[in-house]
């Protein structure tokens, strides 16, 4: 199964995941505009496909509309990959479960939760 995130301009939202998140893109068609694009990272996909009418969101805490589940210790690289090049929502936090999370949003408002459980979790503030 692989989630689709509906977005706005499937150019411009790959290249915020290429570039704050490190994913490779290949989108159809190769040309733009492009009507969709299946993004992987690790064993990680993603599928973009170009929306034809607004989209809305809400402003909820913990309203992502994708989770991302890293391993191997890459978040807190990642995360500070992410925080140069975009705002980040929410954390990054210990969740009671015991596992960090961060959470951005691409250019059509998506959240996107960035998880991980890690060995390591000093300096992590615990979630409120």
């Amino acid at each position: 199964m692989v989630p689709v995130l509906r977005v706005s301009d499937v150019a411009r939202s790959l290249a915020w995941y290429r570039d704050n998140l490190g994913f490779e893109a290949d989108p159809m068609p190769a040309n733009a505009p492009h009507e969709y694009c299946l993004l992987r990272r690790d064993r990680t996909e993603l599928l973009l496909r170009r929306a034809h009418a607004p989209i809305a969101r809400t402003a909820d805490a913990y309203d992502w509309d994708v989770c991302i589940r890293l391993e191997g210790g890459e978040l807190i690289a990642l995360l500070d990959h992410a925080r140069r090049r975009t705002p980040l929502v929410r954390g990054p936090e210990i969740m009671p479960a015991g596992h960090v999370e961060f959470e951005l949003e691409d250019p059509d408002r998506h959240r996107v939760c960035v998880a991980e459980r890690l060995t390591d979790t000093t300096g992590i503030p615990p979630a409120v």
